[in-house]
């Protein structure tokens, strides 16, 4: 049994509790945040015998889920590694690339894992997508076209020490995804971004465009102003086109080929993801998003947040 602590009681914690909660191999132990009162909610909810703001107090845990806003993912996730803990990390992995790359020496250096929470690789409607692009039927991959529009007026206080925050947060799930379906990394971005909504002054509109090394280019069109509310992502090869309705299904050449409710697709996704986090634990399989695994997509998150500086095309830097 693989004792687990949640580091972060907010929203995203609750999906990764419900995934240990299910899983045989897992319990959960300990919920830590700064929040006292969530902290407990969270610990009571599934089972936890311990609430606390203070991680040291959990140091006998196997395992700790990294669900803390992104500016602490970095230092919680060492602090973990230096203890000897295998860590899962929620999306970002780290606020820059310099610090996600010192992240993967330590645990490589530790012997521990250090998993990603690449969700959407887990996901059953990117799974399928996954296997129909390896197996050739899209062709050579084209184009993605992804828009995430929203109307959302909320604001968190985290936000502010990450001035490029929708490119990070929702750009980070976005570029890792394509990358892994069509096995490719980007060479270039160039983006141009804007604070439209948010009362921090952060990115919440932008537009990316990416050419990747093997000739396929991806533009990503994310914004919290808009009044027409859509998620989709068109993925254009010479073969074939698959369009996702996010995250409920996905059409081959305008045919829906693969459905579930929204709700099931991620229940399934995060019960996968802790599962191959155990798996690799205990040394039956390796990490499906292992931190060396996303440091491509990170590279180019770099590039997109130097792009919005510059208001230049930045090439990707080698990882």
């Amino acid at each position: 049994m693989t004792d687990i602590a949640i580091i972060g009681a907010g929203r995203i914690a609750k999906w990764h509790a419900l995934a240990v909660d299910r899983e045989p191999r897992a319990q959960l132990v300990a919920v830590v945040d700064r929040d006292l009162v969530a902290a407990q909610a969270l610990a009571t909810e599934f089972g936890a015998k311990i609430a606390t703001t203070q991680f040291d107090q959990v140091c006998a845990v196997d395992a700790v889920i990294v669900c803390a806003p992104t500016a602490r993912h970095h230092d919680i996730a060492l602090h973990a590694i230096g203890c000897g803990k295998h860590v899962l990390v929620e999306k970002p992995l780290a606020t820059t690339l310099r610090e996600a790359e010192e992240m993967v020496r330590a645990a490589e250096g530790a012997g521990v894992q250090l998993m990603s929470s690449q969700t959407l690789r887990f996901m059953p409607m990117f799974a399928w997508a996954k296997e129909f692009i390896s197996a050739g039927y899209l062709g050579t991959p084209v184009q993605a076209i992804e828009r995430r529009l929203t109307h959302r007026l909320d604001n968190f206080s985290w936000w502010k020490d990450l001035p490029n925050f929708l490119v990070s947060h929702w750009g980070s799930h976005s570029l890792d995804l394509i990358s892994y379906l069509i096995e490719d990394t980007v060479s270039t971005a160039v983006c141009d971004a804007a604070s439209i909504v948010s009362e921090f002054g952060v990115v919440d509109d932008f537009n990316l465009q990416l050419r990747f090394t093997g000739g396929a280019r991806a533009g990503l069109h994310m914004s919290f102003a808009s009044r027409f509310p859509v998620h989709d992502i068109v993925l254009i090869g010479a073969d074939a086109t698959l369009e996702f309705s996010c995250y409920r299904a996905v059409s081959l050449n305008g045919e829906t080929v693969f459905e579930l409710p929204e709700e099931q697709m991620l229940e399934v996704a995060f019960a996968a993801e802790i599962a191959n986090f155990l798996d690799a634990i205990e040394g039956t399989a390796e990490l499906l998003s292992s931190g060396r695994s996303v440091l491509g997509s990170y590279a180019a998150l770099d590039a997109a947040e130097r792009s919005i500086a510059s208001g230049q095309v930045e090439r990707v830097q080698e990882t």
